[in-house]
């Protein structure tokens, strides 16, 4: 059984699903790539065992095959690596893709002739089905993408805590809430979503790695289906859907974790800050601690060193300036993800206390865009 597709077309294919190969895995054939040829085209498969990602390369795409298939078709689980690899270096015309037997793929292209050894594929795990899903929604691309990139980076990267490792997903009928927190840090996106036949109310943490892949993945253009069941999710947009496993107990209480009330309110222009706490950070060390405190010349110092390395001090003039002078230190880094991920001109910073989180609300998007980090307590 043979397929032509052009190399373009197939090395991004490959490279879509090659984000769920896994680096490290103790199963041989999660290593591969499930290709399989079939009436309507080719369909590639990765899966790390929490995430998989499938895209569909249609007929329309491919062109039509060099001999008749079933609707089936063959299928092989070829090493994803070297086939990646292959197919990368091609010259940019068509790719002849034929599964010889069920052991061998062969590769054709101009002059160049590679036969790949493969693996059982029904060893390869199982697709969800998705046959049950009790919840479905619809969203634009370009909000889905934006609210993934303003949340998803606080998720914990550790699997001590698994529910901190993921990013909580509710929907009350009317809004779409993304939380992540690592314990340290905490954002939220909020958006309001409309269905033109309505869905139910829903809650689930999903992967935050996952989630993270996705939002790279998404073209601006275009909408994303988001079908969900007791155990899994499927993000499907064009020829692309990424499944992954989610992640069951109960997600840590969220709604009392903004302070009621706040002793100072300081606005900076989010560019200026950035940049200056980036600048701060250089000799910061390995805590990336750096000192925040207010002055009478509407401006707030960043302050920062080691005695090993030297020390720096940066002023950034504010846009605003209410309340008592206020002096904290947190880690910068963990404020420049944060500053990163806001999609707004100005940024307000509340304090409540010395002790108390940093609450960092973007100017232009309000209440729909909140983010906290806990400060870090130091001598001075």
């Amino acid at each position: 059984m043979r397929a032509a597709v052009s190399q373009p077309l197939l090395s991004e294919a490959l490279q879509q699903v090659a984000r769920a190969v896994p680096s490290h895995s103790a199963i041989p054939i999660l290593y591969g790539i499930h290709l399989r040829l079939h009436r309507d085209g080719i369909t590639l498969v990765a899966s790390n065992s929490v995430m998989t990602i499938r895209t569909e390369l249609c007929r329309s795409d491919t062109g039509a095959s060099t001999a008749p298939i079933p609707d089936e078709g063959p299928s092989l689980v070829v090493p994803a690596r070297y086939f990646i690899d292959i197919v990368r270096k091609l010259t940019s015309g068509p790719v002849l893709l034929e599964l010889e037997d069920r052991k061998t793929l062969t590769v054709r292209s101009g002059d160049g002739l590679f036969r790949l050894f493969g693996l059982d594929p029904f060893l390869f795990p199982e697709t969800p089905r998705m046959d049950r899903a009790k919840w479905q929604l619809t969203l634009s691309n370009e909000l889905l993408k934006s609210m993934i990139r303003q949340v998803a980076f606080a998720a914990s990267s550790s699997e001590a805590r698994p529910l901190l490792s993921g990013v909580l997903c509710r929907y009350d009928g009317r809004h779409l809430r993304l939380v992540a927190t690592d314990s340290v840090r905490f954002a939220s996106r909020t958006s309001p979503v409309d269905q033109p036949f309505g869905a139910d109310a829903y809650e689930a943490v999903i992967p935050g790695k996952s989630l993270s892949e996705l939002g790279k993945m998404l073209d601006e253009q275009g909408e994303t289906t988001i079908v969900a069941d007791d155990a899994h999710i499927r993000f499907q947009t064009a020829s692309m859907s990424l499944y992954c496993s989610l992640i069951h107990g109960a997600y840590p209480p969220i709604d009392k974790l903004v302070p009621s009330s706040s002793i100072a309110d300081v606005t900076v222009d989010t560019k200026s800050v950035l940049q200056a706490i980036e600048r701060v950070t250089l000799l910061s060390g390995e805590g990336s601690v750096v000192r925040l405190r207010t002055n009478p010349q509407q401006a707030i110092e960043l302050i920062s060193g080691t005695t090993e390395i030297g020390d720096v001090r940066e002023e950034v003039r504010t846009e605003s300036m209410l309340g008592q002078p206020v002096a904290v230190s947190f880690n910068g880094k963990y404020m420049i993800d944060i500053l990163r991920a806001v999609s707004s001109a100005s940024v307000t910073f509340r304090f409540s206390d010395k002790l108390g989180p940093i609450v960092a609300v973007p100017v232009e998007q309000g209440p729909s865009s909140l983010y906290l980090l806990t400060p870090i307590r130091t001598a001075l």
